[in-house]
């Protein structure tokens, strides 16, 4: 995330009252027990799950005696609280038969806010110096053609504000991003979407949101998976995520008009989740047999040998660690035609930067665009599209993976560096070609297999500023008591497609815990060292974990099985740091950083995050290999 001309979520309200809200707090580092009210869609019992770094051990403990028998008797530990097929529940009895599919896009380009004119170019409106144009929300003025008359809004000296998630506070957006607009030709049809999949095989069904955002905290989730249940949407597990984007909406409440006032609206809040809801209805209704499933992936380092990956991407924090590869997923049905295809790949959403004020998908809908419709160049050869939506995915994006200050050379020879329309359109038609390659190279599967589970779990928070902004309705959240100190709930889930393992994390995981690289053998980028000689306060690698890390321990030791990480799933908690690198300030922590790369602290649930998280993901990966049997 960005806030204050570099990475953050701007909790430095928290300045105002150092005294009693940013103490540090380091004694809390554990995870409790799993409480909240069941909903559809998504995990459904009353389990329990501890996970610390005194204690790894993560599953469901309440004594509600829920046990899994699918996969060839009792499964030796406790079962996460939702699993399909098998549920105890029976919701999910079986997944024989087909695997069906379907998509749907929606646009949630907020539905009311005004224009207005940055007169400095700065991105940041200024009441006495910028002007606003008071046409009320359809932004039609008298002298407009079309303009229908006076709307909500219209002439009563009010700006009416939509601001965007990402970098500064005080950002509103002034209008959505089409063609005209960056490279010739792509531009068109940018803005903000909401994607979604349907999948269903036998009595199991589960529906993946993508949405054009910054993030989505479990809250929006969770009323998401109410909504479907009461328009009758018959959904066993719910995953929403948001990819990232910081030209989006700000969907979280970070990045309001000042440090102290919430720029989450709450009417925009119910516009997004009514057009999730819509999107996972549509494809309810349109699901389709998938004959057959490509899965492939590519190095992405390997396209330019002089660059290698950073002709795309570059790591602003020690370890230079990155995961290259770009993924892709495609279903395709019975007439041979592409029902939708899923991408994987990681890096922040973030191309245009601060000073942007149109709402944009920034590289995301480029690289959308080239796997649908095919990528544009004025003098480079182009590549034809696979048709139907494409849904991407971000993977490992913290710490930080970002195109900021990266030199990128296109096809057509163009290089690009400063912040820009031309420079996002062009990272995001070389990953969409890379993209379409994996799927070249991709293996085909005549009949996946869809498995999937989930596991809810209490979570200490460390970080008070977090903990203020909760309490002092900046984030919406409940705050609850875990062991005798403050957390809340989150979440975490397994899906398997075919040869595909998804395993969604909530917030933003470091590269390196999913690759590891602490040996030099993730730079992928000539030249560049692993840690910068000038850094004042370098990473001790001594003292990096060890393997098997994320990534290897998803495939399980399956060499056909492809991994992926569905960063910020069904929740967005900040930086997920590696503990021997999480350094506070010493006299401010979680409000100033440390010396050296030490910024992604302060945005950071806390040291014990990364913990959590491997401990709640190998406790899934454990289930779901004795369910695969």
């Amino acid at each position: 995330m960005q806030t204050r001309g570099k990475q953050g979520w701007g909790l430095a309200a928290c300045a105002l009252l150092l005294a009693t809200a940013c103490g540090d707090d380091t004694s809390a580092t554990t995870a409790g027990s799993t409480t909240g009210a069941t909903t559809t869609a998504g995990p459904t019992s009353n389990g329990s799950s501890t996970v610390g770094p005194a204690d790894t051990t993560a599953g469901s403990s309440d004594g509600s005696g829920s046990s899994g028998t699918t996969g060839g008797g009792e499964y030796p530990g406790t079962p996460p609280e939702l699993h399909c097929p098998g549920d105890p529940s029976g919701i999910c009895d079986s997944t024989e038969g087909p695997l069906m599919a379907a998509a749907a896009v929606r646009s949630i380009v907020p539905e009311c806010y005004e224009s207005w004119t940055d007169l400095a170019g700065d991105g940041t409106y200024d009441a006495g110096e910028d002007d606003f144009l008071d046409c009320g929300c359809d932004r039609l003025c008298p002298a407009d053609r079309g303009y229908p008359g006076a709307d909500e809004g219209e002439g009563d000296g009010v700006f009416q504000r939509a601001f965007i998630g990402g970098f500064q506070h005080n950002r509103p957006a002034s209008g959505v991003r089409g063609d005209g607009v960056g490279l010739p030709g792509v531009g068109e049809g940018d803005g903000i979407s909401l994607r979604a999949v349907v999948l269903e095989q036998g009595d199991a069904r589960l529906a993946l949101v993508a949405a054009d955002t910054v993030g989505i905290f479990r809250p929006d989730v969770e009323l998401v998976r109410t909504a479907l249940q009461e328009a009758g949407h018959d959904v066993d597990f719910l995953v929403i995520h948001a990819i990232h984007d910081h030209e989006g909406p700000d969907t979280m409440g970070l990045w309001g008009p000042d440090l102290l006032t919430s720029g989450y609206d709450p009417a925009y809040g119910e516009q997004w989740r009514a057009a999730a809801v819509d999107a996972v209805g549509t494809a309810i209704g349109e699901l389709r047999p998938v004959a057959s499933m490509i899965v492939g992936n590519v190095d992405a380092s390997t396209y330019d040998p002089v660059a290698g990956v950073a002709n795309v991407l570059r790591d602003s924090r020690d370890p230079w660690i990155v995961d290259p590869t770009v993924g892709a997923a495609r279903l395709v049905d019975e007439r041979g035609e592409t029902i939708v295809t899923l991408l994987s790949w990681a890096c922040h959403p973030e191309t245009v930067a601060d000073e942007n004020t149109l709402w944009s998908a920034d590289y995301i809908h480029a690289l959308r665009r080239t796997v649908e419709q095919g990528s544009i160049w004025s003098t480079a050869p182009e590549r034809t599209g696979v048709g139907g939506p494409a849904i991407f995915i971000s993977g490992a994006l913290g710490g930080m993976m970002t195109s900021l200050g990266v030199q990128v050379t296109n096809p057509d020879g163009q290089t690009y560096q400063s912040a820009s329309f031309e420079k996002a359109d062009s990272i995001g038609q070389i990953v969409g070609e890379m993209a379409l390659d994996a799927l070249d190279v991709g293996e085909v599967i005549e009949d996946p297999q869809l498995r999937f589970m989930a596991q809810s779990f209490e979570l200490v928070v460390d970080n008070t500023n977090f903990i203020f902004a909760f309490e002092n309705g900046l984030l919406e959240r409940e705050i609850i008591d875990v062991g005798g100190q403050q957390g809340i709930v989150t979440e975490m889930a397994l899906i398997d497609v075919g040869p595909l393992r998804m395993i969604t994390v909530p917030g933003e995981l470091l590269p390196e815990l999913a690759v590891g690289g602490y040996d030099g053998s993730h730079v992928h980028a000539p030249g560049v060292p692993l840690v910068d000689p000038a850094n004042p306060n370098p990473p001790d690698l001594d003292a990096a974990p060890v393997g098997p890390y994320l990534l290897e321990r998803v495939a399980a030791g399956d060499r056909l099985r492809t991994p992926w990480i569905i960063g910020l799933g069904n929740d967005e908690l900040g930086y997920i740091i590696p503990e021997y690198d999480f350094i506070l300030h010493d006299l401010l922590p979680y409000f100033d950083e440390a010396d050296g790369d030490h910024y992604e602290e302060t945005n950071s649930v806390g040291p014990h995050m990364a913990g959590v998280v491997d401990a709640q993901a190998d406790a899934l990966i454990d289930f779901a290999e004795w369910l695969a049997g």
